[in-house]
């Protein structure tokens, strides 16, 4: 049985200021009411430790194990709040979130400098391969495994593949390119081609690019577009607009490859670009979406997803639903937490409003950099 250890008699000071954190009113402690920007980071004291706890949980995550990498975020949660150093077993044990293995994982950082059981996944030549087809653009955990057990070990060993299909020879064609950071001036030059384009189409059209070029990042891995129209209540009424769009762009060379689109009603589109006489290929998405569900997709499509994942957290708790479409109320769980019910919608077009609605302090996208 376990013992609570938040009223130990030989609690250390490192202690008494965790307990203080947990004793909290519990949404105050949600990631989302306080945001960050990415300094609270740099300036943590237990910021090696969760730099290695992170590769770790990636590690899990991408060899498939399922609740793994789940704990790991949430021990980094745990550290990235406190204001002192953990530094062993003893310590780290008696913290929310922290069990025996990742607690003596914790020690052995502090005390080494490093984590062995990383460094040897890490070094393993299969892992490596795993990386290296990963990033490939299109390319899962499923197929990336299917390959390493047929013996590729190498880009030029799938591009001898006859059922390559035409996103995978482009991802591995463009590999560089689509694994080299875009410097922010760059997708700002991208994105003004997308806006004058748009605007000469339709002068109600608002476009706007997300992800971390909205949180104010210096690089981004490609450019996602969200795009919506005045006075428009379905994504269909902008499926004409989309089409005009990636067909100007087509013609005059801006977009040089369309790749998959998901099966979302035609409102997403995927692919790559490049700026006139620059030969490197740069990822670029469009989503539309109407003017009622504009905000709600700012805020899904900005992150971070730590911020992301808390926010919703947060609604679901409020016994409310947070999606890219819309923050909904009276949405109907089992004691398991399972959806029975949609909820009626309450706010999708107004980002501040969906803020406003769940009682959390307006963050502007720079402040919502919680890794």
């Amino acid at each position: 049985m376990k013992i609570a250890i938040v009223h130990h008699p030989e609690t250390t000071p490192k202690i008494l200021a965790a307990q203080r954190m947990s004793e909290k009113d519990k949404l105050s402690s949600f990631t989302c009411m306080y945001g960050g920007t990415g300094k609270m980071h740099k300036d943590n004291p237990n910021r090696h430790t969760i730099d290695i706890l992170q590769q770790m949980g990636e590690y899990y995550a991408q060899i498939g194990v399922p609740w793994k990498p789940q704990a790991y975020q949430k021990a980094i949660g745990t550290l990235k709040k406190l204001e002192v150093k953990i530094d062993c077993f003893e310590d780290a044990i008696r913290l929310p979130n922290i069990g025996t293995r990742i607690a003596k994982k914790i020690e052995e950082i502090c005390t080494t400098g490093h984590l062995r059981t990383l460094d040897n996944a890490l070094a393993d030549p299969t892992h490596k391969t795993l990386q290296l087809f990963l990033r490939i653009y299109g390319v899962g955990l499923s197929q990336a495994h299917k390959w390493i057990q047929a013996g590729h070990k190498s880009l030029d060993d799938l591009l001898a593949l006859p059922d390559l299909h035409k996103n995978q020879r482009i991802g591995i064609d463009h590999y560089d390119d689509f694994n080299t950071r875009i410097p922010r001036d760059e997708v700002t030059a991208l994105g003004d081609i997308v806006k004058k384009v748009a605007a000469d189409i339709n002068l109600n059209v608002e476009a706007i690019i997300g992800g971390s070029y909205r949180r104010g990042a210096d690089t981004s891995g490609d450019i996602d577009f969200i795009i919506t129209k005045r006075n428009t209540r379905s994504s269909w009424d902008l499926l004409s607009f989309l089409e005009t769009l990636v067909a100007r762009l087509t013609c005059d060379g801006f977009l040089v490859a369309a790749l998959t689109v998901p099966a979302s009603s035609g409102s997403k589109w995927h692919g790559a670009c490049a700026l006139p006489g620059n030969p490197l290929w740069r990822r670029i998405d469009f989503l539309v979406v109407p003017e009622t569900e504009f905000g709600a997709a700012l805020l899904y499509f900005t992150g971070d997803d730590i911020f992301n994942r808390s926010i919703r957290l947060l609604a679901s708790k409020k016994n409310m639903r947070l999606n890219q479409k819309g923050l909904y109320k009276d949405v109907l769980r089992t004691f398991g937490r399972e959806k029975l019910s949609e909820g009626t919608l309450v706010e999708g077009g107004d980002e501040r409003k969906i803020f406003d609605l769940l009682g959390v302090p307006w963050r502007p996208p720079h402040e919502r950099i919680c890794r």
